[in-house]
């Protein structure tokens, strides 16, 4: 408790921005004495030309306590002032280069004195910008935000499991981003959060034999401990290539290589292009191609071969159809000469008695790859009797008529099989040859499920990996033909680990024998040690020793062999589970100091590794804890601590550089976290740990290098997700609800979920394939799944999600027509040009629009109600001369949308029925309808903003700060390089992260220097 209460002061500190000893965010502006002779020049063009310039055109809007556009001019007046809010004076720079102030109704302005202007604000801007090349700015020390919280706990434990969902919205800083220290506080009700999430993601750990995982469930039920090992076995058994069908094809294939222009393909080849096993593949060939049989299944079987088409020109899929009839026949044989056996009878012993089930489980299990020679009929012989015995008790009348039915359907279809029936005489020739394809086909390379009366039937729900124990837990393993004819050594050494990592964390031997011992009225609690009295090898060979006691054991060898195996092999079981976790512990503290590591990005330091082993041994000594409770408290302080919770950039040792310089380059491990949360949102993985370990990591190539390989990951979607979900505001579509859904039915979850995917996996795509960025607005593709396929009218009827290459053909391709964009910027029950138009004009080409006055009428909410065409309406907004300047700047660019309804569905009219018009003139005059018609604007116009824009997005994003005016030259650099190199992503990725912006930190030097926005 007392290494958690200094982890919670520190944190609360942290919080309620005691920083300072972290951050580098708090530097005061130079104070404005000894001006250069640059800056003296400046300051004296401000004070007799730009005031004056102020006074006369401007400060008669932008002053008061109401100031158009929120911009308050008659505040500046120094030259200082003006740097130190530098952001507002780059807007008005913008405002007069593209002559939209003064507005058409003030004083004109003279072209001489507008370009003075601008002229003067553009030299502001480099003669900062060259005071501070590369300054890396205030970066503070922040916590994760809620995203990077949920990627890095996903990666940490290697399960989503999305702890921050129920997280208060972090904020954004002023670029738009909420990756910033700008945003990023702690408080102590938000630390509360995180210690609840903490502990509900230690309740996923698993121990297992190596150290421990995590479950995408928690783990503290005992039904939670069996499902999770059970999962596993069953997606290991589900991913094995045991179907008949699939191995007669690649023979086939192998067969007739030379037609399939695979003339030098070896049959284990064959196997590793299909993935089949290649040791069962070449036994399946020798049966078909390599065995002479004159009778029995295998000669028909080679009957079916021999029939199978040959390939007219490369068609491999010609021979399936043959092939899995070729399957169904071997599988109707096997099934209809399975070796059967019911469970052991003996007087006074119950039908469900586990020593016998287990014994039958057993005998069922080792005869798989043999049959039944009763199954072969001749004429006249007898019919066999019943194969599983139908006591009532414990049964209902109801389900032993049920099973009687399903016997008796069983034996008629055995007994009519005309490949079962064998000439007079001829038996053991017959049963010889049946052995034989039995060897080759067995009834089933492993089991999965079972219920109380399989191989039968199974009337009840069916169990994984069940033993068929009646309304009792039970388990039985039962692969042995995988095993032998499937798997590889690698193979079968991870098949047998899951089984035992199944003992270690399910106890199910020792359950399901506690259960026994209790007549199936005791169950085993959470506390393992609650029920060990009843199974030491004392208690278990007493028991066994009165069960070998009775009559019956006397009488009936199968009881007595029944007992004696299940006894035995239950207290081996027992025995064996103990060992392991006794020499699991070390290995799991071990595991813990390297999830600690991993936690914290960087190794741990000795301090470190003793501390936290120490406060394990406290747990254990003073506080009573299980291991496993000690080990859950453990993690959950890890994921509470502040070298978890928060982002440090740590510097470089001194020794690199000059102790007084201003910047200097961040240490090994803190590069490898800046460069995996901007690329990733999410911690360093291990190959980038080991770059930063060899301490080549600052190197260009190797940056280069990493780049690359991180942009094809694919956790790379965290970039497109973070980054350009925020940039173009469609992060939180998952969670719109704006939409009338009664008015909008075909707007389900799941079209929603589509929509809010379709641009992730466009950018993603552009990202990883490194495509020029202008594919975003002018792509004639997107990807789709079925739900947005009908929404637009594809013919895609596949739920996997597919490149559609002429989604232009639909009215789609690129980012503008996505509905997700049309859809969020829409109020629900009509369009709205002005939010779309305003969508494209600020987040698309990257205008500051100011927000509207707050007495301004809003539209009709109903198209369907509304006299008037959105259009027409948004014509009469702009007679309002308040309203005109800025409509008139974005109004065109939301008009040619539409043609697309309020949940972005294509549309000929709209809600009330009247034609639509895609028409528009843009703000230079020049005009254009709908999508194509915006585009070609863009193109010719405006592609300078848009690329402009996304610069400017990326490196606020990837430095995690709002920009300065001295990462002008950077930007410079971008630009050049974008231009350069096909205008592809990676370029400007690359520019970013070498920069010594991204690549250095500010130190305890640089504390008296500016920091002025843009």
């Amino acid at each position: 408790m007392r290494r958690f209460l200094r982890l919670t002061i520190l944190l609360l500190l942290l919080g309620v921005g005691a920083l300072s000893w972290l951050s580098a965010a708090s530097f005061t502006p130079l104070a404005q004495k000894n001006l250069s002779a640059d800056e003296a020049e400046l300051a004296r063009q401000f004070n007799q030309t730009i005031r004056p310039f102020m006074t006369t055109y401007c400060v008669s809007c932008h002053s008061g306590t109401e100031p158009a556009a929120s911009l308050a001019l008659e505040r500046y007046a120094t030259l200082a002032s003006v740097v130190e809010d530098f952001g507002h004076w780059a807007l008005v720079q913008s405002k007069l280069t593209a002559k939209e102030m003064p507005p058409k109704d003030a004083k004109p302005l003279p072209e001489a004195l507008r370009r003075t202007v601008i002229e003067w604000i553009q030299a502001v801007r480099q003669l900062e910008a060259r005071k501070h090349p590369g300054d890396p700015g205030p970066v503070a020390a922040r916590r994760l935000s809620n995203a990077e919280y949920n990627y890095t706990v996903r990666d940490l434990t290697g399960v989503d499991l999305r702890p921050a969902r129920e997280f208060p919205i972090d904020p954004a800083n002023q670029a738009g981003f909420d990756n910033s220290g700008e945003s990023l506080a702690l408080s102590p009700a938000l630390l509360a959060k995180y210690l609840d999430a903490a502990r509900r993601i230690s309740d996923h750990l698993v121990l297992n034999p190596e150290g421990f995982v995590f479950a995408a469930h928690p783990m503290v039920a005992e039904s939670d401990r069996e499902r999770f090992p059970i999962q596993r076995i069953v997606a290991f058994y589900d991913r094995q290539p045991t179907d008949f069908a699939d191995y007669f094809q690649a023979a086939w294939r192998y067969k007739n290589r030379v037609a399939l222009g695979q003339k030098a393909t070896t049959l284990n080849d064959i196997a590793k292009q299909h993935k089949v096993s290649p040791r069962y593949l070449s036994l399946v060939w020798q049966a078909l191609e390599q065995t002479k049989e004159e009778v029995g299944p295998l000669t028909k079987l080679q009957t079916l071969w021999r029939q199978l088409p040959a390939p007219q020109g490369n068609q491999p899929e010609a021979a399936r159809a043959g092939c899995e009839q070729m399957r169904d026949f071997v599988a109707r044989i096997r099934r209809h000469t399975e070796r059967l056996f019911h469970t052991p009878e003996a007087p006074g012993v119950n039908v469900s008695y586990q020593p016998l089930v287990m014994y039958r489980n057993q005998l069922l299990a080792a005869h798989r790859r043999d049959f039944d020679p009763a199954a072969l009929r001749t004429a006249g012989e007898p019919l066999p009797q019943n194969f599983i015995v139908t006591q009532g008790p414990p049964f209902g009348r109801k389900e032993v008529e049920e099973l009687k039915s399903s016997i008796a359907a069983y034996t008629k279809a055995r007994l009519e099989d005309p490949d079962l029936m064998i000439p007079t005489g001829e038996r053991a020739r017959y049963e010889a040859a049946f052995a034989r394809f039995s060897q080759v086909f067995p009834t089933a390379f492993c089991l999965r499920e079972r219920g109380r009366f399989y191989p039968i039937t199974s009337m009840d729900k069916e169990r994984y990996l069940g033993s068929g124990l009646h309304s009792l837990m039970g388990y039985f393993r039962d692969d042995a033909p995988l095993i032998e004819l499937i798997l590889d050594e690698k193979e079968k050494q991870e098949l047998d680990a899951l089984w035992d990592e199944f003992e270690f964390i399910g106890d199910y031997t020792l359950r399901t024998y506690t259960q026994f011992v209790g007549g199936g009225a005791r169950t085993l609690a959470v506390n393992r040690d609650q029920h060990q009295g009843f199974a030491t090898p004392a208690a278990i060979f007493a028991l066994r020793d009165q069960h070998l006691a009775k009559p019956i054991a006397q009488a009936d060898a199968q009881y007595r062999a029944a007992v004696q195996s299940y006894f035995d092999s239950a207290n081996a079981a027992i025995r064996r589970v103990e060992k392991m976790r006794l020499a699991a512990e070390p290995r799991q503290l071990e595991a813990l100091l390297n999830f600690a590591a991993r936690a914290y990005r960087r190794p741990l330091v000795q301090t470190e590794r003793d501390e936290l082993l120490a406060y394990y041994r406290q747990l254990r000594a003073q506080n009573a804890m299980t291991h496993e409770e000690a080990m859950r408290a453990a993690l959950t302080s890890l994921l509470v601590s502040p070298e978890f919770l928060y982002r440090v950039d740590l510097l470089d040792a001194p020794a690199k550089t000059a102790a007084n310089a201003a910047y200097r380059p961040l240490s090994a491990y803190s590069l490898a976290s800046r460069l995996s949360y901007f690329l990733w949102s999410s911690m360093p993985d291990e190959t980038l740990l080991a770059r930063a370990a060899a301490g080549d990591l600052n190197q260009p190539a190797v940056l280069a290098a990493q780049i690359r390989r991180m942009l094809k990951d694919e956790r790379a979607r965290g970039l497109v997700t973070e980054f350009a979900g925020a940039w173009l505001d469609f992060r939180r579509f998952e969670g719109h609800n704006a939409v009338d859904r009664e008015r909008f039915p075909a707007f389900t979850n799941q079209l929603r979920e589509a929509m809010f995917e379709e641009p992730i996996r466009f950018i993603t795509d552009l990202i990883q394939h490194d495509r020029p960025v202008q594919e975003l607005l002018y792509g004639k593709h997107t990807f789709v799944n079925a739900a947005l396929a009908r929404h637009y009218n594809m013919p895609v009827k596949s739920d996997d999600w597919i490149r559609v290459n002429n989604a232009h053909e639909y009215g789609r391709g690129g980012l503008l027509p996505m509905a997700v964009f049309l859809t969020r910027n829409a109020p629900g029950q009509r369009t709205s040009p002005v939010k779309r138009g305003y969508w494209v004009a600020r987040r698309v080409l990257g205008e500051m629009v100011p927000p509207p006055p707050a007495t301004v009428p809003e539209l009709p909410r109903d198209e369907a109600t509304s006299t008037l065409s959105v259009r027409d309406l948004l014509a009469k907004h702009r007679d309002n001369i308040a309203c005109a300047g800025c409509h008139a700047r974005f109004d065109s660019l939301g008009l040619v949308f539409e043609g697309f309804g309020p949940i972005g569905e294509q549309r000929t009219s709209d809600l009330a029925g009247r034609a639509v018009d895609a028409r528009a003139v843009f703000p230079n005059g020049s005009q254009g309808v709908g999508i194509e018609g915006l585009q070609t604007y863009i193109r010719a116009h405006r592609e300078p903003n848009f690329l402009n824009n996304l610069n400017e997005k990326l490196l606020a994003y990837g430095l995690g700060r709002t920009l300065l005016i001295s990462d002008e030259p950077l930007l410079d650099a971008m630009r050049a390089k974008l231009a350069s190199n096909g205008n592809r992503l990676s370029a400007l990725i690359e520019t970013i992260v070498t920069s010594p912006q991204f690549m250095n930190k500010r130190s305890k030097a640089a504390t008296a220097m500016t920091t002025n926005t843009r």
